[in-house]
C-alpha cells in the first residue's frame, strides 16, 4: 500500500464476494475471473501476464519458504527486501476498451466498468457505495490537528505508540517502529510539515502541531500487531451479534478455539483470575483476540468450565453460530490413498473385530476420496477438529446389542439419523498441527475422528436406515456374512487358537476389553455363549511371584463356593489343569448377566447380605481348601510399606500431615501379637478380599453376584466386611459423591444377615483402624508411580480423614 495522504472514506460496506471461483474462459475475448473480478484481454496481454507470473510466482514461492513468511507478519512499510523486483515491463497496450468507464445495472448486479477490468457489486453494496461516493469532499484539508494527525498514522497502518511529552493539541510524541520511520517522513512530506533535527528527535512542524519521533529499536511488527489489536476492543458479545450473518468462518473459529482453551484449562484444574461470563468478554478484531477480564475471585475446576460452557454454548445457539465450518484443504491423490488405507485398517481392526458388529457403511469425504485438512480448526461444541471426519453407520447384530464395547464413546444417545452418534476413536494427521497446540496448549485436538450411527435394530427403523444409506451413497466395507471373522490383531488371533485348542469351542472370536486393572481381561464369543478370559498379571495382596499359585487357588474357591450355592460367575474347565497365555496364567470365566452399578447410590441392603453368605456357607461348612493365603501376609506387605512411603516427600504437605497422623496407628498394629488378638475374636473365612462395586453384577431381578477373586485370601471375616464398607463409602472413582454416611449402613446391611458377635463389634473400631491403615499405604502406592493422578489422593486423604475421626482418647486400642 502507497502513502495516505487524505483518507476520504473508510467502512466496511462490503457483503462477502458472491463467486468463489478463479477460471480462465474464451469468448468475444480472453477472461480472467477472480470472484467477482472479471479480466478482459487480448492474446498478447494474456500471455504478457502467463509470462510474468511464471516467472515471478516461482521466485515468490523460493522467497516465502526462505523465510518461512506468514500471513500477516510482515509490516506494511514498503520493505524492498520482502519484494520481487523482476523487472516486467508488459509488451502489449490495453486492448478492450481502455478508456472506458460505466456503471450498469444488470440481471446479476451491478457492473462496474474501469477499462478492461469489472466488477460485479451486488445492489445494496452498490446503493451503500453511492451514498458514500455522495459523502466525499475532495477539497478537505490535510490534517494539521492532534487527532487528525493520529488517525492519518493508523490509517496508513504505521507501527507506533504515544511516548512521553504529549501536549494535546499542541505536541504530538510518538514512538515509531525502525521499518516505518521512512513511511513517517513521506507522510508528514506530504501533508506540509517541516522537518527538524533536535536533541536526536525528528521534530515535523505544522502550522497547529508539533509532532516528536523516535525510534523504537526494541518492538518487532508482531509485537505491535498486539499492541494495535488491544487498542480497538468491544463486547464480544455485540461483534457476534452485529455479525452473526456474515461472519467469516476462520475468524469465528478462531473465536472459538480460545474459549475452548480457557474451558480445557479450567477442566484441567488450573486456577485462573478471568472472568468466565460471556458477557463480559472482550474482542480485539485487529488480531482477533478474545480478550478475558481479570476477576479478583479465581476460578477452576468443572463445575467453573461446565458454567462457562453453558453460557457460551447457549449463546452461540441463539445466534446459529453452534456449527460453522472453517474452509479445507484437500489432500493430494497419493495422501489420499495413504489415509483412505488407514481407515480401512482401523475400520477392520476396531470396528469389524467386535461380536456385535454385523456390517460396516462409509460415508462422506472418505468414501468419496476428498479428505483434508481444515485451515483453521473447526470448533463444534467441546471439539476441535484439524482434519475430516471418517464417517460410518455401523449395524449391531441383534443378539448382541448389549455387548457393545465399553471403550466406544457415545457422543449423543440419539441423533437425527435415529441412531445413537458413537466416537471410535481417531486417525492421525499426517500434516504437522504442533502449531495449533502451542497456540492453545490446553486444547485436546481431534484429528481425523471416526464418527460412527450405531444402528440397533431394536430400536432403529430399517427403511430409514436404508434411505440414508441411499442418500449418501454409502459403500458397505464390511459385512460379517460375506467376510467373516475379523481379528484387532495378531494377539487375539493367537488367543483364539488357544480357547479352540483347551476348551474345544469353534468359530472363536475375541475381544480385548478396556478395563482399568493391570491384569487383562478379554470378551471370549464362541457356540453362542459369551465368556471373560482373564490373565493375571499382578495382585495387590501378595507377591507377584505368586500369581499362578493364586490363580489355582481362586479356581477352586470358585468352584466350592459355586457348590454350596454361592451365585458367581464359574470357571470353564480346560483341558490342560493350567492354561498360560502371552505368559500369564489364565482362567474362562462364565459371563454374569446384569449391571454392574459402579455409581451410588448402592443397594446395600442386598449388597451386604449376599457377601454375609459368601462368610455364612463357609462357616456352616468350611471349604477344603488349604490357607496358603492369609490375611495377616497382607498385612505383613503393606504395615512395612507405610515406613517406607512415609520417607517419600513426592506427595506433598496434605499427605505427608496425613501420614503423621497415622504413624501411632501403624505402630499399635504392626506386632503380629496384637493382631493375633483381633483375628481370634472373628470368624476365619476365605475372603472375597476386593469388595468393591466394579465386583459385583446386580441381576434384573435384584440378585446380587460377587466375582473376582483375584484378592482372595483366608483370614477373618471382618476384613472383608470393613473393606467393603470404606470401598461403598469411597465411591471408586466417584470420590465427589463419597459419603462415609454408607458405612455404617454396609455394616447394617450385613449385620441383618449375619450378626456380628459380641467380640467383633468390641473390635470394630480396631479393625477400622487397621484397614484404613492398608488402604490408605495402598493408595499412595499408585499415587508414587502415578503422581498426577488426583483420584488416588483425595481417596487416601478420605481414608485418612475417616480412621482419624473413629480413633480418640475413648477410642484409643489398648497396647
Amino acid at each position: 500500500m502507497g502513502v495516505i495522504k487524505r483518507l476520504l472514506f473508510s467502512g466496511d460496506l462490503l457483503n462477502t464476494p458472491q463467486h468463489r471461483n478463479m477460471f480462465l474462459d474464451m469468448e468475444e475475448n480472453i477472461h480472467i475471473h477472480f470472484r467477482d473480478l472479471r479480466l478482459e484481454l487480448s492474446c498478447g496481454e494474456f500471455e504478457d501476464i502467463v509470462a510474468v507470473f511464471a516467472q515471478q510466482s516461482r521466485e515468490l514461492l523460493a522467497l516465502i519458504r526462505e523465510k518461512g513468511y506468514q500471513d500477516g507478519m510482515l509490516p506494511n512499510a514498503n520493505q524492498e527486501d520482502a519484494r520481487i523486483w523482476t523487472q516486467s515491463r508488459l509488451k502489449h497496450d490495453v486492448k478492450y476498451n481502455p478508456r472506458k468507464f460505466s456503471l450498469e445495472d444488470c440481471g446479476d448486479g451491478y457492473h462496474l466498468h474501469y477499462r478492461n477490468y469489472k466488477i460485479l457489486i451486488d445492489p445494496e453494496e452498490f446503493r451503500a457505495l453511492v451514498r458514500a461516493f455522495k459523502g466525499i469532499d475532495l477539497d478537505t484539508p490535510y490534517a494539521s490537528a492532534y487527532h487528525e494527525v493520529e488517525d492519518l498514522l493508523r490509517a496508513n497502518e504505521i507501527d507506533f505508540t504515544l511516548s512521553a511529552g504529549n501536549q494535546p493539541g499542541e505536541v504530538l510524541a510518538i514512538s515509531v517502529a525502525k521499518h516505518h520511520l521512512a513511511k513517517v517522513r513521506d507522510i508528514f512530506g506530504y501533508i506540509g510539515f517541516a522537518k527538524e533535527i533536535r536533541d536526536q528527535k525528528v521534530h515535523y512542524i505544522g502550522p497547529r502541531l508539533t509532532v516528536v519521533v523516535t525510534a523504537d529499536a526494541q518492538s518487532t511488527a508482531r509485537d505491535y500487531k498486539r499492541i494495535k489489536g488491544l487498542s480497538r476492543t468491544e463486547r464480544l458479545a455485540d461483534f457476534l451479534s452485529r455479525n452473526s450473518a456474515v461472519i467469516d468462518p476462520e475468524e469465528l473459529n478462531l473465536i472459538k478455539c480460545q474459549v475452548l482453551d480457557l474451558h480445557s484449562a479450567l477442566v484441567s484444574g488450573k486456577s485462573l483470575h478471568v472472568e468466565i461470563d460471556p458477557r463480559f468478554w472482550l474482542y480485539a478484531r485487529a488480531g482477533r483476540q478474545v480478550v478475558f477480564p481479570y476477576k479478583v475471585t479465581p476460578h477452576g475446576g468443572k463445575q467453573a468450565a461446565a458454567i462457562l460452557y453453558k453460557a457460551w454454548s447457549t449463546f452461540l445457539a441463539g445466534l446459529a453460530l453452534t456449527f460453522v465450518k472453517p474452509a479445507k484443504d484437500p489432500f493430494a491423490l497419493a495422501e489420499q490413498q495413504a489415509l483412505r488405507q488407514k481407515v480401512d485398517d482401523f475400520l477392520a481392526r476396531e470396528i469389524a473385530s467386535c461380536i456385535a458388529v454385523d456390517r460396516i457403511h462409509l460415508m462422506g469425504s472418505a468414501k468419496r476420496g476428498d479428505m483434508g485438512r481444515y485451515q483453521i480448526p473447526f470448533v463444534h461444541g467441546r471439539l476441535a477438529k484439524l482434519g475430516s471426519d471418517v464417517d460410518i453407520l455401523v449395524e449391531i447384530n441383534p443378539a448382541h446389542e448389549q455387548d457393545l464395547p465399553g471403550h466406544w464413546h457415545l457422543f449423543s444417545a440419539q441423533s437425527s439419523r435415529g441412531c445413537p452418534v458413537y466416537h471410535m476413536g481417531q486417525i492421525p494427521l499426517a500434516d504437522d498441527w504442533s502449531e495449533w497446540q502451542a497456540r492453545y496448549p490446553h486444547i485436546q485436538f481431534t484429528e481425523h475422528l471416526v464418527d460412527a450411527y450405531v444402528f440397533l435394530p431394536s430400536r432403529g427403523n430399517h427403511q430409514d436406515r436404508d434411505a440414508f444409506l441411499k442418500k449418501f451413497g454409502a459403500q458397505c466395507v464390511y459385512d460379517r456374512s460375506r467376510d467373516g471373522i475379523t481379528y484387532r490383531g495378531e494377539d487375539e488371533q493367537r488367543i483364539a487358537g488357544i480357547i479352540t485348542e483347551q476348551y474345544g469351542f469353534s468359530d472363536v472370536i475375541v475381544e480385548k476389553m478396556i478395563v482399568s486393572t493391570e491384569n487383562a481381561l478379554y470378551r471370549i464369543f464362541a457356540d453362542n455363549q459369551c465368556l471373560i478370559l482373564k490373565l493375571f498379571k499382578v495382585s495387590g495382596n501378595y507377591n507377584r511371584s505368586r500369581v499362578g499359585e493364586h490363580a489355582a487357588y481362586e479356581k477352586k474357591l470358585v468352584s466350592q463356593l459355586r457348590q454350596r450355592g454361592i451365585p458367581t460367575a464359574g470357571v470353564l474347565a480346560s483341558q490342560d489343569e493350567h492354561v498360560v497365555v502371552n505368559g500369564f496364567p489364565a482362567l474362562l470365566f462364565e459371563r454374569i448377566p446384569g449391571t454392574a452399578q459402579q455409581r451410588p447410590e448402592y443397594p446395600l441392603e442386598t449388597i451386604g447380605p449376599a457377601l454375609a453368605r459368601i462368610h455364612g456357607v463357609q462357616m456352616e461348612h468350611p471349604l477344603t481348601l488349604e490357607a496358603t493365603f492369609t490375611f495377616d501376609d497382607i498385612c505383613m506387605i503393606w504395615l512395612p510399606q507405610f515406613s517406607i512411603y512415609l520417607k517419600n516427600t513426592l506427595p506433598g504437605r496434605e499427605i505427608a500431615e496425613a501420614f503423621k497422623a497415622l504413624i501411632p496407628l501403624v505402630n499399635r498394629y504392626n506386632p503380629g501379637e496384637y493382631r493375633a488378638r483381633m483375628y481370634a475374636n472373628s470368624p476365619c473365612v476365605h475372603n472375597h478380599g476386593d469388595v468393591t462395586p466394579k465386583n459385583l453384577i446386580i441381576s434384573e431381578q435384584g440378585q446380587v453376584f460377587f466375582f473376582d477373586f483375584n484378592n482372595a485370601y483366608f483370614g477373618p471375616r471382618m476384613a472383608d466386611i470393613i473393606d467393603g464398607a470404606f470401598e461403598f463409602s469411597l465411591a471408586e472413582k466417584y470420590i465427589h459423591l463419597a459419603d462415609f454416611s454408607r458405612f455404617d449402613g454396609f455394616l447394617a446391611a450385613y449385620d441383618a444377615q449375619s450378626p456380628l458377635t459380641p467380640a467383633e463389634r468390641e473390635d470394630l473400631e480396631k479393625w477400622i483402624q487397621l484397614m484404613g491403615c492398608i488402604k490408605f499405604t495402598k493408595e499412595i502406592r499408585v499415587l508414587l508411580e502415578r503422581p498426577q493422578e488426583k483420584l488416588r489422593r483425595r481417596r487416601a486423604l478420605a481414608i485418612a480423614e475417616y480412621v482419624l475421626s473413629r480413633t480418640g482418647p475413648d477410642r484409643a486400642p489398648a497396647t
